[in-house]
C-alpha cells in the first residue's frame, strides 16, 4: 500500500514538472509574442508603415510647365498647351506587347511605336513610367476611359505640349524642344523619372533650358491591387519655369523674313496648275514644299525658283537691341514638340539649302566690300592716307607677277577715299591696304566687332576669322604674305564673318561714340552711356559716315538707286564672288548672275543704317547667290528700315 502510494506521488511529480516546464513554456513564448507585437507596432512602426506606404502609393515627380518666351511688346513666341497623356508602367501590367496591341486597337500605335515602348521598357526599370502617346483627343481619351478595366498598368496625366506660334517666324531665335536623350539621362539620373520631359535642344530653348524648366513637383498616387489610381496626393506643387521677354518686334520679324525671301522676284500663287507642275518636275522646289515653305517665286527669267536664302539683321544703334534676325530658309519648331517623324528630319537634314543653320550667328561668309569701312578707317587712323588721298584706277592693279583687277573693268579713274567707298573701287583699297598693313587692319576690325563673338545667347555662334600675321603663323604654319593683304584689303582671302558682326559694325559705326553690343534678351539691355567707348578718332569715324552716306547721295553711289526717303540713309554694298567665271563660260555669255546656276551666283551683301542725321537702326542683309549687292540686298535693306522706322 505504501509502495503504491509512493508511485503515484511519483508520477504526480512528474505531471507537475512537466505541466510547470509547458507553463513556462507558454509564458516565455508568450511574452516573445508580446515583445515581437511591441517591436513591430512601436518600435518599427514608422519603417514599416513606410514600406506600407511604398505598397499603396506610387510616386513620381511632377513636370512643371516650362516658362514662356515673349517679343518686346509681350507676344507669344513659345508657350505651352495644356495635353493629356497615356503612360504605361512596365511592373504593373502581366504582358506589355499584349497591352499594347489593345491599345493599338482602341487609338492606334504604329509597329514602329510599339517597338520603341518595348525597347524602352527593356532598358530602364520597371517601375518607371513610359509614355504610350501624348496629346490624345477627346476621342480618344473616352474610348480609352470605357476600356481602362482591361489596361492595366495605364495611367492618363496631364501634361504640357511646347507651341510655337509664330511657326518658322523665330526658329533659330527660339529654337525647340523634343524628349530627353540618352547622354542628358546619363548626365542627370533623375531625368529619367520626369516621363514626358522635353528638353531645349536649340535656340534659347537650349541656352535658358534650366530656368525655362522650372522646378518639379512630387505627387503620390494611391492604387488598388490592380495597379489602378485611387486618388492622387500632392507632396509638392511644381513651379512654373521663368518667362523671358526678347528684344525682337515680331511685326518688324515677320516683315523682314517676307522681304528676304522675295528677293527680286515676284511671288506665285502655289495652287496655280503651272507652279504645281514645276514643283513636281524640280526636286529643289519639292524639297522646299517638304519643310513646310508656302512661298515659291518667279524670278527675272519667268522661272519658278524657291526663295532667297540668306540672313538680316536689324539691331537699335543706341541700346544694341536686336529688333528682327531672320535666317532663310528655317524651319517649324512645332514638329520637334511631338513625335518628329524620320521622313520629316530626312526633310529637313537632307535639304540643300540647310533650313537647320542659323545664318545670322552661323553663316561664315567674306565679307567684301562692307569691308572697305575697316581698312578705310585703318589707313586714316595710321596717317598712311588722308580723306584727300587720291589713286588712279584702270581696272586693274599690278603687284608682283599677277594683276589684281577691280570690278569695273574699264577703271574708276582717279578717286579718294570718300569715292572709292561710294563707288566701291577695289584697286583704290588694294593700295591702301598694302600701305596699312594686315595688323592695322585687324586691330581695326576688332574695335569694330568684327572677328569677335557677340554671345546673345543662342547656342553655336561662329568666332568668323579676322585675320593677322600671328594668326597666319598659328593657324597655316606660314608666313604672311603682301598678296594675302591685297585680297583682305576688299574683304576677301581669309576674312570671314557673320551677319550679326556686321549688324554690330554698322551700329557702333552709326553710334560713333561707345562700342555697342548685341542683345536679343529684354533683361540684358544696357543704355548706349553703359557701353565702352569705342576707340577710334572722331574724325575718322564722321570721313566714314560721310563716305557711307555717298554710296546712296551721290551720283556714282553703288546704292544710288535706293534712297530712304524722308529719313535719308546711310550704307556700304558688297557682291563676293564664289566662282570664277571660266573662259568657256565668257565665250558663252555667261557672265549675269541670272544666268548662272544658283551655287555659282555671286553673293549680295549690304550693311547701312538709317536716318543718316540722327541713326536708329543699323542693318546687315546677305543673301546667299543673291548676286549684286547693290541690286539685291540694298534694296531689301531700305525696305525693312522703311518699315521699321515708320513702326516707330
Amino acid at each position: 500500500m505504501a509502495k503504491k502510494r509512493k508511485e503515484i506521488l511519483e508520477v504526480s511529480n512528474q505531471i507537475s514538472r512537466r505541466m510547470l516546464l509547458v507553463g513556462g513554456m507558454q509564458i516565455a513564448f508568450g511574452l516573445i509574442l508580446v515583445g515581437r507585437l511591441y517591436q513591430l507596432q512601436i518600435l518599427d512602426n514608422a519603417s514599416y508603415l513606410k514600406l506600407s506606404d511604398k505598397n499603396q502609393f506610387d510616386h513620381r515627380l511632377v513636370i512643371a510647365p516650362r516658362g514662356r518666351i515673349l517679343d518686346s511688346k509681350n507676344r507669344l513666341l513659345a508657350g505651352n498647351s495644356e495635353v493629356f497623356e497615356l503612360v504605361v508602367i512596365p511592373a504593373r501590367t502581366k504582358d506589355l506587347k499584349k497591352l499594347l496591341f489593345n491599345i493599338d486597337g482602341i487609338i492606334g500605335l504604329s509597329r514602329e511605336e510599339i517597338n520603341n515602348i518595348i525597347e524602352t521598357a527593356k532598358n530602364q526599370p520597371d517601375f518607371l513610367e513610359i509614355p504610350i502617346k501624348s496629346d490624345l483627343t477627346q476621342r480618344e481619351l473616352s474610348h480609352l476611359a470605357i476600356r481602362s478595366a482591361i489596361l492595366e498598368g495605364v495611367l492618363f496625366q496631364k501634361n504640357f505640349n511646347r507651341i510655337y506660334p509664330q511657326g518658322k517666324l523665330l526658329s533659330h531665335v527660339t529654337g525647340y524642344v523634343s524628349g530627353i536623350t540618352e547622354k542628358e539621362v546619363r548626365e542627370d539620373r533623375q531625368l529619367q523619372r520626369l516621363v514626358g520631359l522635353k528638353t531645349g535642344k536649340s535656340g534659347l530653348e537650349k541656352s535658358l533650358d534650366i530656368s525655362l524648366r522650372g522646378t518639379v513637383g512630387k505627387q503620390r498616387i494611391e492604387v488598388n491591387s490592380r495597379g489602378k489610381p485611387v486618388r492622387f496626393i500632392s507632396d509638392r506643387l511644381p513651379k512654373q519655369g521663368k518667362d523671358y521677354q526678347l528684344t525682337i518686334d515680331i511685326d518688324i520679324q515677320s516683315y523682314a523674313v517676307h522681304r528676304l525671301k522675295l528677293g527680286n522676284s515676284q511671288q506665285v500663287e502655289l495652287a496655280k496648275s503651272s507652279v504645281q507642275e514645276a514643283i513636281n518636275k524640280n526636286a529643289e522646289l519639292k524639297a522646299h514644299i517638304n519643310i513646310g515653305e508656302t512661298m515659291i517665286l518667279k524670278d527675272a527669267n519667268s522661272k519658278y525658283v524657291p526663295p532667297e536664302t540668306g540672313a538680316v539683321v536689324l539691331m537699335d544703334v543706341h541700346t544694341g537691341a536686336i529688333i528682327a534676325m531672320a535666317s532663310s530658309p528655317a524651319y517649324d519648331p512645332n514638329l520637334f514638340a511631338g513625335r518628329l517623324t524620320n521622313r520629316a528630319w530626312h526633310n529637313l537634314n537632307q535639304h540643300p539649302r540647310v533650313p537647320l543653320l542659323n545664318r545670322v550667328i552661323a553663316g561664315l561668309y567674306s565679307p567684301g566690300s562692307t569691308f572697305k569701312m575697316v581698312v578705310y578707317a585703318a589707313a586714316l587712323e595710321a596717317g598712311v592716307v588722308s580723306s584727300d588721298t587720291s589713286y588712279s584706277c584702270k581696272g586693274f592693279f599690278e603687284f608682283g607677277d599677277r594683276n589684281f583687277y577691280c570690278w569695273q573693268e574699264k577703271g574708276h579713274g582717279v578717286v579718294n577715299g570718300r569715292q572709292a567707298i561710294a563707288q566701291s573701287c577695289d584697286v583704290y583699297f588694294y593700295q591702301i591696304a598694302l600701305k596699312t598693313g594686315i595688323d592695322r587692319i585687324q586691330n581695326m576690325a576688332i574695335r569694330m566687332g568684327l572677328g569677335a563673338m557677340t554671345d546673345i545667347g543662342i547656342p553655336g555662334e561662329k568666332l568668323g576669322i579676322m585675320p593677322n600675321r600671328a594668326w597666319k603663323k598659328n593657324n597655316r604654319g606660314t608666313v604672311w604674305t603682301p598678296g594675302e593683304t591685297v585680297i583682305a584689303g576688299i574683304g576677301q582671302g581669309f576674312v570671314l564673318t557673320t551677319p550679326i558682326q556686321l549688324a554690330v559694325m554698322t551700329a557702333r559705326l552709326a553710334n560713333g561714340k561707345k562700342a555697342v553690343k548685341a542683345s536679343l534678351l529684354a533683361q540684358s539691355v544696357q543704355s548706349s552711356e553703359n557701353f565702352l567707348p569705342l576707340t577710334i578718332n572722331s574724325s575718322v569715324l564722321r570721313e566714314i559716315q560721310r563716305s557711307m552716306r555717298s554710296v546712296i547721295s551721290s551720283a556714282r553711289g553703288t546704292a544710288r538707286k535706293y534712297e530712304l526717303d524722308g529719313y535719308g540713309m546711310a550704307g556700304k554694298t558688297g557682291t563676293v564672288q564664289v566662282k570664277r567665271i571660266s573662259k568657256i563660260e565668257r565665250d558663252e555669255g555667261i557672265i549675269d548672275n541670272i544666268d548662272r546656276r544658283w551655287k555659282d551666283r555671286d553673293h549680295a551683301l549690304f550693311v547701312g543704317y538709317a536716318p543718316y542725321d540722327d541713326p536708329k537702326y543699323a542693318i546687315s542683309v546677305i543673301v546667299e547667290h543673291g548676286g549684286s549687292g547693290s541690286s539685291m540686298a540694298a534694296p531689301i535693306a531700305r525696305d525693312i528700315l522703311k518699315f521699321a522706322l515708320e513702326r516707330q
